[in-house]
């Protein structure tokens, strides 16, 4: 229970990362929010790990608000500044 609890608290900062981000039109790569997690206690050992969660976000979001759930497609970038799920 308190795994899904932790879950849930960062697919939530995820997409309300996602949703402040895109509101001032920027877009980060996988790796920035990586660190950034990793500032927040949840360490990845690569950027595969992070592009699951932002995934697993998105689902997340999907239903719950759809203007976040579009942030977050749209804010998270590969290291060469495409959008992650492209």
């Amino acid at each position: 229970m308190k795994e899904s609890k932790d879950l849930e608290f960062f697919y939530d900062f995820i997409g309300e990362l996602a949703i402040a981000l895109y509101s001032k039109n920027i877009q980060i790569s996988l790796n920035s929010l990586k660190h950034i997690l990793a500032d927040k206690g949840k360490v990845y050992t690569s950027n595969r790990g992070v592009a699951s969660s932002v995934s697993a976000a998105y689902r997340h979001w999907e239903k719950k608000d759809p203007v976040i759930f579009y942030a977050i497609a749209h804010t998270y970038t590969d290291k060469d500044g495409h959008l992650a799920w492209e």
